[in-house]
């Protein structure tokens, strides 16, 4: 029992966004040591994570009558805090989507990350991808983004350009109120060198700079990637590497090397 305790409680404190514990650990305190863990569970606010969610619901079970709901709150919200210090003294956070092994090692599921630093965004989002596809719920933290006034660009692979080495434009995956509000970035095909069949390079980039934070990964933005494929990656909070990895992207922007896209041009 202790040690499922002792896991649900680790992958709660680490996994979890900082807004989110804080909010729960809130909840948690206001509530006197004889309320019913039921009655505890239900005030508690949403986590759009289902297997936090269910994490969180064991850990309250586990501890009903053992110690008072205040305590918990102050434990889960000291740990996680002590966590996100280590963390960003560390500057670099393992994340993954695919198979877990039995002893797998403290990391985050890359779309979860990229959901919750989307949504916690204040001023910049640069998206850059190979492909895109089925991404549903990227595209709400986006459009909450946008009307929260942060800036967002993107820079994609399109069918033509790639003379067909990619066969689904990665814009088509976003809704046409969304494109109408991003800047869009392409890689021309005369700009590229090209191999010995003649074919060009591919805009095989994936990552993510969103405010002060950078996300590097072998995932696409796609439901593959995101909840099939064995993916891995890194969250990167260090602020040399990050301006200039936002400046390298700016560069090839500023130089001509990508243009920008308008609609149906390409």
């Amino acid at each position: 029992m202790w040690d499922a305790f002792q896991s649900d409680l680790e992958d709660l404190v680490q996994r979890g966004p900082t807004a989110v514990i804080l909010a729960v650990c809130s909840a948690l305190r206001s509530h006197a040591t004889n309320v019913p863990a039921g009655k505890v569970i239900d005030s508690l606010p949403a986590i759009h994570n289902a297997d936090l969610a269910r994490k969180l619901q064991s850990i309250i079970r586990a501890v009903e009558g053992r110690i008072s709901w205040e305590a918990l709150g102050w434990s889960i919200e000291t740990s996680h805090l002590l966590y996100e210090k280590w963390r960003t003294s560390n500057g670099v956070e393992l994340l993954w989507s695919g198979p877990c092994p039995s002893g797998q090692i403290a990391a985050r599921r890359i779309d979860q990350v990229l959901y919750d630093l989307i949504s916690e965004s204040k001023r910049d989002v640069l998206l850059i991808a190979f492909a895109a596809y089925k991404i549903q719920r990227l595209n709400y933290a986006l459009a909450g983004a946008i009307r929260r006034g942060v800036r967002l660009r993107m820079i994609l692979e399109f069918e033509g350009e790639s003379e067909n080495q990619l066969s689904f434009d990665a814009i088509n995956a976003f809704p046409s109120q969304l494109r109408s509000a991003v800047t869009v970035y392409y890689w021309p095909t005369e700009k590229r060198e090209r191999n010995e069949s003649g074919r060009p390079g591919k805009l095989h980039a994936k990552g993510a700079i969103i405010d002060d934070r950078a996300v590097i990964s072998s995932a696409n933005l796609t439901d593959d990637a995101f909840f099939r494929n064995l993916e891995l990656g890194a969250l990167i909070e260090d602020d040399r590497f990050v301006h200039n990895l936002r400046r390298h992207f700016d560069e090839l922007i500023s130089s001509k090397i990508l243009l920008s896209w308008k609609g149906s041009e390409i």
